[in-house]
């Protein structure tokens, strides 16, 4: 039977780490994106006749608001941060599992202590190419997304993250 509290609108607070991202601008967006492929037989030709999942990626996409240097030094890993400074350029093969950190999307609507509707990137990590704008008639939105790897630590299944009560 339908139910009118399961139409969900709002918000969310994004944190990466201990650290708190601040506000967004334009909405944070979630992906869930499944690689399958198609299993064939001669007999059925080209319609599949099973289909496997041999991976998945789960992405965040964040428009962040408040481009602090704490912040920027996040959304381009591989970079060295100070206080006062993020350094660019160095050598390639950063395993970038070394900069990664959890992910968690808690909608504002929600108590604090009401994990019900979390999103939690186990470890998230930003590969997409930052783009900082300087304009006259606009804020300085920095969008970043950010992509789950494995997390060995994890059970299959549950390696890349959950939607849900993650205390539970």
């Amino acid at each position: 039977m339908a139910d009118i509290q399961n139409v969900k609108m709002g918000v969310c607070s994004v944190k990466f780490g201990s650290t708190d991202l601040g506000h967004t601008k334009g909405g944070v967006t979630v992906s869930y994106e499944p690689d399958i492929q198609d299993i064939t037989v001669d007999k059925y030709g080209s319609t599949p006749a099973e289909k496997v999942l041999i991976g998945q990626k789960l992405r965040a996409t964040v428009p962040m608001a408040e481009s602090t240097l704490e912040n920027l030094a996040i959304a381009m890993a591989g970079t060295n941060a100070t206080a006062t400074k993020i350094t660019l350029g160095g050598s390639v093969g950063t395993r970038l599992s070394s900069v990664a950190g959890q992910l968690v999307l808690h909608p504002i609507a929600n108590a604090s202590n009401d994990l019900s509707e979390d999103v939690v990137i186990y470890k998230a990590v930003a590969v997409n190419t930052i783009e900082i704008p300087f304009m006259v008639d606009s804020e300085r939105i920095v969008e970043v997304e950010f992509e789950g790897i494995i997390d060995e630590s994890k059970v299959d299944g549950n390696m890349l993250g959950l939607i849900g009560n993650s205390a539970s």
